[in-house]
C-alpha cells in the first residue's frame, strides 16, 4: 500500500506538480522508510531513493526518448 501511495505521488510530480522541494521531501521520506528494512533490502531501497532531482529529471527525459 505504501508503494502505491509513493508511486502515485511520483506520478503527480511527473505530471507537472513537481518541483525540487517536493521531490527532496519525498526522497527523504523514502530514505527513512528504507532504514526500517533489513540488510540488503535496505541497501537496495536506499540506492533507489538516493537520486537527486536533477538526476531524476535526466533519467525521465532519457526514458521518454526511448519510447
Amino acid at each position: 500500500m505504501k508503494k502505491v501511495a509513493f508511486i502515485s505521488t511520483m506520478l503527480l510530480i511527473v505530471m507537472g506538480a513537481g518541483c525540487a522541494n517536493i521531490y527532496e521531501g519525498l526522497r527523504m521520506q523514502q530514505e527513512m522508510e528504507c532504514q526500517k528494512l533489513p540488510g540488503a533490502e535496505r541497501d537496495e531501497c536506499a540506492g533507489r531513493s538516493g537520486m537527486s532531482y536533477d538526476e531524476y529529471q535526466r533519467q525521465l527525459k532519457e526514458r521518454q526518448k526511448d519510447k
